[in-house]
């Protein structure tokens, strides 16, 4: 998985990337607490949805699109409830639960990925998925 960074609004935070589908497959589960970030990129916008199964670590998730927050949601351990509404996403972000919060993050804010670039970040999709 690579490793990088994105930014939302001020705060820059380390994340993984989730980018072939058998790392968005994987995701956070059995990761105790506290999880890393995770960021789940996707080659075109559409409806993502998501659930805890083997979760142990409860998660802000955050799913955004062209740019911007659209939804956030909370992530309960373990739990099979699934998460997200009928909303495209090109991008969904995890984050140990009570990040949103405590960096005062709110819906129409501003999301971008800081490294890898945009180039590097098509190359790695194309490859992952094809």
């Amino acid at each position: 998985m690579r490793e990088g960074f994105i930014h939302i609004n001020n705060n820059v935070f380390n994340t993984l990337f989730a980018i072939s589908s058998e790392e968005q497959t994987r995701g956070l589960m059995y990761e105790e607490w506290p999880p890393p970030s995770m960021s789940f990129v996707y080659p075109t916008s559409s409806i993502n949805k998501f659930w805890m199964k083997n979760t142990p670590s409860p998660l802000d998730i955050i799913f955004c699109n062209n740019n911007k927050i659209n939804q956030l949601c909370v992530g309960t351990p373990y739990s099979t409830n699934i998460i997200g509404k009928d909303i495209p996403s090109d991008l969904v972000i995890e984050l140990p639960f009570g990040t949103v919060h405590q960096s005062k993050i709110k819906l129409g804010d501003q999301v971008g990925i800081i490294r890898p670039s945009k180039e590097e970040l098509k190359k790695i999709i194309y490859e992952k998925w094809r």
